[in-house]
């Protein structure tokens, strides 16, 4: 009987795989002319430049010195990619949508491996199918972003991490599910540095939902922390022998930061203006106007803090539009209307499922509330920079695990008896 699921399993990972290529280059086929070409100015810029250089045998560098703009994860994938194209007398774009390709595979078969942690086999289906077919999904791997491999990344360390939580590992099984989910991790903050903080998330949901003493925990904990830490160690160290500094995975903190909080209000030709609060919009013009004192990130605090103090209320109404744009937000702000519509809609499932998986208790919301905490960390996050929906989408598969739960409220509902109608005298 399990061999029959086992292998029932497997033949349901290789047609959703199968499914994503499919669906994921109709997508691309179908979009207009302008839209398939390769819009990213960081691919362009710093990523595809520094992978040569890899793939060249020259080091993680730039015009001759260390590439320190963004972590190195992104760039070396492509320089693997490169040279594995090379080595099979493949052109690089060919190599680029098979990386594409790939790698949207992986985060559905993924999402299909968290839900069946949590979900049967049919039911685990429907996130694995909704995230599949995400617009926003699709639209992120159409070309070559730092997303693409971020997200089988993050989904693969928090698979194990979940694996091993749900299903009560001991001994040393744990200690290897829980050390190889934060070296997961660990990759992920190298291709994306906006998860530098996620091995602590991790650890925090580790002592909040795992059945083991506290001992026990606190270990778990520690070698998740350790695995990321492990990961990222050879990086900085390359970093600070370089050039004598300690960054946080990238140098290019302060400048994204300043961006966060500029960028209603600085033009650039591709974006469309927004309608902004006219205080708000004095305010980050007042921050933009102090850009050279944000040259490092205790310089953009310092002016954050000077500036929020001197207009309290214009810096809270600046928040309250970031917490709303983290969910919608495009940068060159074109179609945002249809993407609120359709988020609106996605949003409003996952609450509904969310509460479901709430009210059932047990592996189901202990699941759906890590996942809450690690879509909050990155909507965090996100409030620190130019808000986009680019930077949330990757973490929306995590909470399409809980459409399950529409379904099965659906049917509880169509299976609950009808309440008792009172008889009623024929003479009234």
């Amino acid at each position: 009987m399990r061999d029959a699921i086992l292998k029932r399993d497997w033949l349901l990972v290789l047609g959703l795989f199968v499914m994503t290529l499919l669906v994921s280059a109709a997508f691309w086929a179908v979009l207009p002319g302008e839209y398939r070409e390769n819009q990213s100015s960081d691919y362009l810029l710093n990523y595809e430049p520094v992978a040569r250089a890899i793939a060249a045998g020259q080091g993680i560098t730039q015009d001759g010195a260390i590439a320190m703009r963004y972590p190195p994860g992104f760039a070396i994938v492509l320089a693997g990619t490169f040279r594995l194209g090379d080595a099979l007398g493949v052109g690089d774009a060919a190599m680029l949508v098979a990386l594409r390709l790939l790698c949207a595979g992986l985060s559905v078969v993924l999402v299909y491996g968290l839900a069946r942690l949590v979900w049967s086999p049919g039911l685990a289906l429907l996130p694995a199918l909704a995230w599949m077919t995400y617009p926003f999904f699709l639209w992120l791997t159409k070309q070559p972003n730092s997303e693409v491999p971020f997200i089988p990344v993050l989904y693969a360390g928090i698979y194990l991490f979940w694996r091993a939580a749900l299903r009560g590992y001991r001994g040393p099984r744990a200690w290897a599910h829980y050390l190889g989910a934060g070296a997961l991790l660990g990759a992920a903050m190298l291709i994306r540095p906006a998860a530098i903080g996620l091995s602590l998330v991790a650890a925090i949901i580790l002592m909040a939902v795992v059945i083991a003493p506290v001992r026990s925990r606190l270990a778990y904990a520690a070698l998740v922390i350790l695995g990321s830490i492990l990961v990222i160690l050879p990086w900085e160290a390359a970093v600070y022998a370089e050039t004598g500094e300690i960054i946080p995975l990238s140098s290019g903190g302060a400048m994204t930061i300043h961006d966060g909080l500029t960028f209603l209000a600085v033009p650039k030709e591709y974006r469309r203006e927004v309608a902004v609060p006219a205080d708000v919009a004095d305010l980050m013009w007042t921050i933009h106007e102090r850009r050279d004192e944000t040259a490092t990130t205790g310089g953009v605090l310092r002016v954050i803090a000077e500036e929020a103090r001197a207009a309290p209320s214009a810096f809270a109404k600046l928040m309250g539009i970031k917490v709303v744009r983290s969910w919608y937000g495009i940068d060159s702000r074109i179609l945002e209307m249809p993407t609120i519509a359709l988020q609106l809609v996605y949003l409003a499932l996952i609450g509904w499922g969310s509460v479901y998986t709430w009210r059932a208790g047990g592996a189901l919301r202990r699941l759906t509330a890590g996942n809450w905490l690690i879509v909050l960390y990155f909507w965090g996050m996100t409030l620190l920079v130019v808000p986009l929906l680019r930077y949330m989408a990757p973490v929306m598969g995590l909470l399409l695990i809980a459409l399950p739960g529409v379904y099965l409220s659906l049917v509880a509902r169509r299976a609950r008896p009808a309440p008792a109608t009172r008889a009623v005298s024929p003479d009234y």
